[in-house]
């Protein structure tokens, strides 16, 4: 008898990605269970510290033998948490068993992933917003603004100086040319 939660072949991409998604192995369900739970804690012990933007894309990705590596979603928000690194261990050991062994601080910066591609009803015909700002952009590139004199003349000495290849020569001189 076939498993229910898992699609024949002849099931197309989306549910055998929505099957595979269905069931994770144990090990790695509770591993995630645990980081959760290790997440809202330190957001809980944080909440009154950190910025809201900051809690709001914080997550914990490992919590081992004393040492915590942390994600979130900006730059700034991750160079805040290094930069108090050595206050929220503090803060952590003193407030929380989970944490009294810890010793270090990672922080890593995430992107978050699109998982549009999953949603059955998802129009690919629309542009996602990586290709929506490209295209917002798309009348504002340098073409139509034109080179600057000094770009021009560092092409135009590369050209004499640098290059050897004619075809290359050639398509620089028409860039560098003015309009």
């Amino acid at each position: 008898m076939q498993n229910p939660l898992k699609p024949n072949h002849l099931a197309n991409r989306i549910d055998h990605q929505k099957s595979a998604a269905s069931a994770l192995p144990r090990f790695l369900r509770d591993k995630c269970s645990e980081l959760n739970k290790i997440t809202q804690e330190i957001k809980v012990l944080f909440d009154s510290g950190l910025p809201q933007e900051i809690l709001d894309t914080l997550w914990v990705v490992k919590f081992e033998e004393g040492h915590l590596v942390l994600s979130v979603q900006s730059q700034t928000a991750a160079n805040h948490l290094r930069y108090q690194s050595n206050n929220l261990i503090h803060i952590l050991k003193e407030q929380s068993l989970t944490f009294s062994v810890l010793k270090n601080i990672d922080v890593i910066v995430t992107y978050p992933a699109s998982i549009n591609h999953l949603n059955e009803n998802y129009d690919h015909s629309k542009p996602h917003s990586n290709q929506s700002n490209l295209i917002a952009n798309k009348g504002s590139s340098h073409v139509n603004h034109g080179l600057t004199e000094t770009t021009r003349r560092t092409i135009t000495h590369t050209l004499e100086h640098v290059i050897k290849d004619e075809r290359l020569k050639n398509s620089l001189k028409r860039l560098a040319k003015p309009n």
